[in-house]
């Protein structure tokens, strides 16, 4: 069964930009089809003092079901170089890909949750995502990602810092 997946992306250690590449070419390369790239958005670190992260989102279809689909993502997160800690805090990180929503899909696992639980407290998040699915409706809110975007309380300044292109070097 093909699945729908939103998936956000984000980077604030080493070659930021690169770091986000690489990710979205290996989702392309091993996971399916990679259907939209939001722009880039430059935004500070989230719930500790770091470097600015780079976020961006992107529009997945694959045949992977969820679990796999997850395991997968942190298979390509190691690659990259995240070594994931077992500490709860935040830190910085060479790339973090989170999948946001699935068309259709709840799930209440413990190594996945979707929607993502925290998905509507993060500009940096709900922007990209606004950029390729405006429409697409939160499967527990059942309202689009446009309207979670205008009632997000998140203050956070987001900058518009370029785009990425598949074909890119």
């Amino acid at each position: 069964m093909k699945h729908k997946v939103l998936i956000s992306l984000g980077s604030n250690k080493g070659d930021r930009k690169e770091n986000l590449e690489k990710a979205i070419l290996q989702i392309q390369d091993l996971l399916g089809d990679v259907i939209a790239i939001s722009p880039i958005y430059e935004s500070p670190s989230w719930g500790y003092e770091d470097e600015a992260y780079l976020n961006n989102a992107i529009c997945l279809v694959t045949d992977l079901e969820p679990i796999e689909l997850m395991d997968a993502l942190l298979n390509i997160e190691n690659s990259l170089g995240r070594l994931r800690t077992d500490t709860s805090s935040y830190e910085a990180r060479e790339i973090d890909l989170d999948i946001i929503l699935i068309e259709g899909l709840v799930i209440e696992h413990s190594k996945l949750e979707v929607p993502h639980p925290r998905m509507n407290l993060r500009k940096f998040v709900l922007k990209p995502l606004v950029d390729i699915a405006p429409g697409w409706e939160h499967e527990k809110e059942g309202m689009p990602l446009s309207t979670l975007l205008l009632g997000c309380e998140d203050q956070s300044e987001i900058k518009l810092y370029g785009s990425i292109s598949l074909y890119s070097s």
